[in-house]
C-alpha cells in the first residue's frame, strides 16, 4: 500500500469533527498485561484546538517540505526499524498480537475529573473522525512525548522582569508516532513500540515459532538454535518469521537449495547444522525475511525486510 490514505488522514484533519484531546499513561507486566489510564482535557480558549489540529496538519501536508516527505512506503509490521517506512499493523493480523481492545476501551471511558498531574502521562492523543468514500472512519492521533514537563531555562515576563516559570506545563508537540484508523495501527516510528508492549509480542512471536522448529526433523543442534533465536536482536527478526518458508525447508531439496546458497552447512542426515552459532543465526535470518539471493552478483546479502515485488 502506498502513502496516500496517510496523506489523506492528515489532509483531513481540519474538516474532521468532534476532537478530543487526552493524556494517556500506561504500564506493562507479566501479569497483568498492558493496562491504560486515560484522561480527557480541555484547552482554553475553545477554538485552542482546532488551532492544534490545523497545524499538525500543515506540518504533514504543506507544499514544499513536509514530515510526509520523510516516508517512502508503508509496509506490514516485521520488527525492522527503517525511518523512512510506516509501519502497520492491521486488526486481523495473525502473526502480531496487540492488544487494540484495551485501548480503546480506556478511551471510551476516559475520565475529565481525576488530578491531570496524578496519571504520569506518557502520551497524549486527538480522537476525531472523518468522512471518507461516503463513510465515517475513527481517527486517534498519539504522541508518544510526554505531554506534562517543567519547563527549564524558561521564563515569564512581569513588571519589566523576567521571572521562572514554577509550575508544571501542558506541552502538546505536533508530531505524530502513531496513527490509529478505526482498527489499524500506523507506526511513523518505532516509539510507537513502547504503546502496545512490541517487545513482549515479538518474544511470544518468537517463542513459538522456535518450539515449532526445533520439534521439526531440520536441525541438528536444537539447544543452540534455540539459544541463539532467542537472544540478541533475533526475538525481533521473528516479527516476520514465515511459516510457509518453514514448511518448504521440511523437504529436503529446498534444505540442500538454502544450504548452497545461504552457505548453512548440512549434516550426513541432510540436517542444518546448528551447532555453531553463526550457522543457527543464518537460518533465523532465512526464515525472518532477512536473507536474499543477489541475482546478479549471485552472492548472499542480509537485508533489512522484504515486500511483493511491484511491476
Amino acid at each position: 500500500m502506498s502513502l496516500d490514505l496517510i496523506k489523506e488522514i492528515f489532509s483531513a484533519l481540519p474538516d474532521c469533527k468532534e476532537w478530543h484531546a487526552h493524556l494517556l499513561s500506561f504500564t506493562h507486566s507479566k501479569r497483568n498485561g498492558t493496562t491504560y489510564n486515560c484522561r480527557r482535557i480541555e484547552l482554553e480558549p475553545s477554538e485552542r484546538l482546532n488551532v492544534l489540529i490545523q497545524d499538525i496538519s500543515s506540518g504533514y501536508t504543506n507544499e514544499g517540505k513536509n514530515k510526509l516527505d520523510n516516508y517512502v512506503d508503508v509496509r506490514e509490521y516485521d520488527g525492522t526499524c527503517n525511518s523512512t517506512t510506516v509501519y502497520r499493523i492491521r486488526d486481523n493480523n495473525p502473526d502480531i498480537e496487540i492488544d487494540l481492545d484495551a485501548l480503546l476501551q480506556e478511551i471510551a471511558n476516559s475520565d475529565s475529573e481525576a488530578d491531570p498531574f496524578s496519571i504520569k502521562a506518557r502520551a497524549y492523543m486527538l480522537c476525531g473522525n472523518m468522512r471518507r468514500n461516503d463513510e465515517d472512519h475513527q481517527i486517534k492521533l498519539i504522541s508518544m512525548n510526554t505531554p506534562i514537563t517543567r519547563l527549564k531555562n524558561r521564563f515569564w515576563h512581569n513588571k519589566g522582569k523576567f521571572w521562572k516559570i514554577p509550575d508544571k506545563v501542558l506541552n502538546l508537540r505536533t508530531s505524530m508516532n502513531v496513527i490509529i484508523y478505526d482498527r489499524t495501527v500506523y507506526f511513523m516510528d518505532m516509539s510507537g513500540e513502547t504503546l502496545f508492549n512490541m517487545e513482549r509480542a515479538y518474544k511470544h512471536k518468537c517463542n513459538e515459532a522456535v518450539d515449532e522448529i526445533t520439534g521439526l526433523s531440520i536441525i541438528s543442534d536444537p539447544e543452540m538454535f534455540r539459544n541463539t533465536a532467542t537472544s540478541g536482536q533475533n526475538p525481533r527478526r521473528f516479527a516476520a518469521f514465515s511459516k510457509s518458508k518453514l514448511q518448504l525447508l521440511t523437504k529436503k531439496k529446498n534444505r540442500e537449495k538454502a544450504a548452497k546458497y545461504f552457505k548453512i552447512p548440512l549434516t550426513k542426515n541432510k540436517q542444518f547444522d546448528t551447532s555453531q552459532k553463526v550457522d543457527a543465526e543464518n537460518l533465523v535470518k532465512v526464515l525472518c525475511g532477512k536473507a536474499m539471493w543477489d541475482v546478479l552478483e549471485e552472492v548472499p546479502v542480509e537485508v533489512d525486510g522484504s515486500k511483493d515485488w511491484v511491476r
